[in-house]
């Protein structure tokens, strides 16, 4: 009934027709193809026989589960607009379903009850406040009692965070929680905020939006009658820019626990106060009864981008333990008494760049993890990697609707998402950043963890061929665990793994021919067990397409795939063409004067490289290796949203002619330097 299966979110399945003693006969049963190179990160859902899921902007697929036959197809009309404000892809994380209706939300923020059988729009609401800013919706709706909860993204913008919740049945909205304050000059839209406001400067920038948007994880406890949202981080990054005195900026990136009759709060549990890295703590919560010191405790898990491992009392919020999953360098550990962090030297990037892990993208990010009631382990797909942060506020002017954060975020290693890109310039040397520091090697793990002792009982590396790159943190897709003993996951590489839990050894790996990072599933029809994933690279660097990848290989077209005892070879798509991935000489000369080329990069790096990281990201194009048709229709991409259909957006409210032509000329001027780098030396590139 939800994507973690039940209420308790645990993505456990207590299925057990697939051991440990037979899973090594896993094979094909079926397949459904999905027509877009977007990523997939729905895990889907199965009621009575039919499969339900979503995809990209919020399409939704109903399938017959034995078959994989189509039943219906539900598509968006998306604002074109809305495109060009997405941080991290066009993603979608799922689909809701209550007594005969479907729910999705569309990335422009429309929530859709969809008849069950046929596909039909049964209502539709607008679930965005101001349609002026940054909003998108990229989340899954969830179901507390008879009502259909939605939050939001754009924290990275000027989304100012909320949740809705909606009658199922009727669409009317019955409460909206806000989860930063608006200007207290102007009232509180609900008591909570009053609380919230203590923590903020009354010189805050209020029209910014400040963040803290909930855009993932959510669990409920029907019988404490309690509903768990998760918040983002703050924006803009530098809390000086935001909060100039400071305070801890309730409720970014916090757990809170909300009534659902009536949207008010019952308790809240910030992770991290006055968040400046971007570590939210949207990610999936777990509840759970687990034993500690001789006593049954009713709890929530977590592992938030932080790092640190959470363990709360899901009736009070009280914090029973916290304890680093990843290695931690922006605080010494967690104060048991006041639940806070032990902030350090090494995290304050206010004056100075700083290496601080984990990174941005977090020890953690939105791939699921898994709690199996059999071994009382929590199973984490980790990101091993550390950024150097850099404030960008000098000179910070708010942009409506465009992107807000004055921070920039750098990989410590070669390459263009790393030393050799346009935020990189200025900086320290890599020597003087790492010296005294931890490894900074990027690297992908799932780890067993225990919750009750805090420790690692056992890990597998899950960075593929890739590790000290940016694709070696985003192998290891979502995972589930069976009672069978079992724990699933796909990877980018394109293998769909069945582990030992108790071991981590590999039993199963079948090559899927396409690159996966969603958690699978497992059901039952007629007696006979079935695996089932949506395949599809995607997404922040989920997206990168990086050689040896199932998606550079085969290309990175969408489908779900399904398995079974018995099954055979599961068809791959036909090997694409590399020819494109040369650099060739560059179709127009260099034009742009050096000012205009600086002005360019700093425009580019504000509006376009959350998405343009220029490392061949699939669906999103390496400008480096712009066409002549490109270079000439470049202006009316950006201001007409000629490309809106192929996920670029309209820039017309963000960017002026003269911006957008100063853009232009840093990238002809990057597509040089890209060409004579790469020819002066083969192997740079």
């Amino acid at each position: 009934m939800t994507p973690g299966r039940d209420y308790q979110e645990s993505y456990y399945s207590p299925l057990k027709n697939i051991d440990k003693s037979n899973v090594g006969g896993l094979g094909f049963a079926w397949a459904f193809d999905i027509d877009t190179t977007d990523g997939f990160e729905a895990t889907p859902l199965v009621m009575d026989g039919v499969m339900f899921s979503s995809g990209p902007q919020g399409a939704a697929y109903a399938i017959d589960a034995k078959t994989g036959a189509r039943r219906w197809t539900f598509t968006p009309q998306i604002d074109p607009q809305v495109v060009g404000k997405v941080c991290c892809g066009r993603v979608n994380r799922g689909v809701a379903i209550w007594q005969g209706l479907v729910f999705v939300a569309s990335l422009d923020g429309y929530l859709y009850a969809l008849d069950a059988d046929s596909g039909t729009v049964r209502w539709k609401a607008d679930t965005i406040t101001d349609r002026t800013r940054g909003y998108t919706v990229t989340g899954a709706p969830y179901i507390a009692k008879d009502q259909v909860i939605i939050g939001n993204s754009g924290a990275e913008y000027d989304a100012r965070g909320y949740v809705t919740s909606y009658d199922t049945m009727t669409g009317r909205q019955r409460w909206r929680f806000f989860t930063v304050p608006g200007d207290p000059k102007r009232g509180f839209e609900h008591p909570e905020l009053k609380l919230a406001a203590k923590s903020w400067d009354p010189k805050t920038r209020w029209e910014v939006g400040l963040g803290g948007t909930v855009w993932d994880g959510m669990a409920y406890d029907p019988k404490l009658d309690l509903l768990y949202i998760g918040t983002d981080n703050g924006n803009p990054y530098p809390q000086r820019l935001r909060s100039p005195r400071g305070g801890d900026n309730l409720f970014l990136s916090s757990i809170i626990a909300i009534y659902p009759d009536t949207g008010r709060m019952a308790w809240y549990y910030q992770t991290t106060p006055a968040d400046v890295w971007d570590y939210s703590s949207v990610q999936k919560m777990i509840l759970a009864t687990v034993r500690i010191e001789g006593q049954d405790r009713l709890v929530i898990m977590q592992a938030p981008k932080n790092g640190f491992f959470y363990v709360l009392d899901r009736r009070t919020g009280e914090l029973l333990s916290a304890h680093p999953y990843v290695r931690v360098t922006w605080a010494s550990g967690i104060d048991l008494k006041t639940g806070k962090p032990i902030r350090t030297a090494q995290g304050d990037y206010s004056l100075q760049p700083k290496l601080v892990f984990p990174s941005w993208w977090g020890g953690h990010n939105w791939q699921p993890m898994t709690y199996s009631p059999e071994t009382r382990l929590v199973y984490i797909p980790v990101m091993e990697a550390s950024v150097i942060f850099r404030a960008l506020d000098q000179g910070f002017k708010y942009e409506r609707g465009g992107a807000n954060v004055a921070a920039d975020g750098i990989l410590p290693i070669p390459g263009p998402m790393g030393m050799n890109s346009a935020g990189a310039q200025g900086l320290p040397p890599l020597e003087n950043l790492t010296a005294g520091q931890p490894d900074p090697t990027p690297r992908g793990y799932l780890r067993a963890w225990d919750p009750v002792k805090q420790q690692l009982v056992w890990q597998v590396e899950t960075s593929g061929p890739w590790s000290g790159g940016p694709s070696a943190i985003w192998n290891g897709g979502g995972v589930m665990s069976t009672a069978g003993g079992l724990i699933f996951q796909g990877r980018a590489t394109g293998e769909f793994l069945a582990l030992d839990d108790a071991t981590g050894a590999t039993l199963r790996n079948i090559d899927v021919g396409t690159g996966m990072m969603a958690a699978p599933m497992t059901y039952s029809i007629d007696g006979e067990q079935y695996v089932a994933i949506m395949a599809g690279m995607g997404g922040s660097l989920g997206g990168i397409h990086a050689p040896g990848s199932a998606a550079y290989r085969y290309g990175n077209r969408g489908r779900i795939v399904a398995f079974k005892l018995g099954g055979g070879a599961v068809p791959h798509p036909s090997e694409r063409s590399h020819d494109a991935d040369e650099f060739r000489l560059p179709p127009l000369a260099r034009t742009g004067t050096s000012g205009s080329v600086q002005t360019g990069a700093a425009l580019f790096q504000r509006n376009c490289a959350h998405c343009h990281t220029n490392i061949g990201e699939g669906n999103i194009p390496d400008l480096r290796k712009m066409s002549t048709a490109t270079h000439a229709e470049f202006s009316d991409i950006l201001l007409k949203g000629t490309r809106a259909g192929k996920g670029m957006g309209n820039f017309s409210a963000l960017l002026s002619p003269d911006d957008v032509r100063s853009i232009h000329d840093y990238l002809i001027d990057l597509q040089w330097l890209t060409y004579e780098n790469a020819h002066a030396n083969p192997l740079a590139h």
